[in-house]
């Protein structure tokens, strides 16, 4: 019996290699992990964690190149955009993502150098995490009181 071939089969096959723009690697990368986090069949997961952590690679190599100049141009706007990439987890999650990197240490499942990485990571998450727990909520006006957002 034949299978319909779905989105998540497509990103299997979706070719890339080092001569691909960091553009469509990026773009890459985020298919295969919102697909990751969707996806429920084990197989499927570790097939689309190999193909994250390939393209990962190719784009890491990619960062201290010049962007390319037939690309420059969809770089260059007439106007800032309203919103900037930005890195804005709910409180509870930001403690679950510190509490499991701090598991995955304490677990010692990983190798050294990868284990410095996670490390790395989880210090500039907790930090990050530190600072948005005491960051001001409010600001004192002659109205009073006001959240900040």
């Amino acid at each position: 019996m034949a299978t319909t071939p779905t989105q998540t089969h497509a990103l299997f096959t979706t070719p890339f290699s080092h001569t691909t723009d960091f553009t469509e690697l990026a773009d890459n990368c985020e298919h295969y992990a919102y697909s990751l986090v969707e996806c429920d069949d084990i197989t499927e997961k570790l097939a689309l964690c190999g193909r994250l952590s390939t393209c990962l690679a190719l784009l890491q190599s990619t960062l201290h190149e010049p962007v390319p100049a037939h690309l420059i141009p969809h770089f260059i706007v007439n106007d800032l955009p309203a919103r900037l990439p930005a890195f804005e987890p709910e409180s509870d999650q930001l403690g679950q993502y510190c509490q499991v990197l701090t598991q995955l240490l304490i677990s010692r499942a990983l190798p050294q150098e990868m284990a410095r990485v996670i490390e790395d990571l989880l210090c500039e998450l907790v930090g990050y995490y530190a600072d948005t727990l005491k960051a001001p909520r409010w600001i004192n006006t002659p109205e009073g009181n006001i959240a900040i957002n």
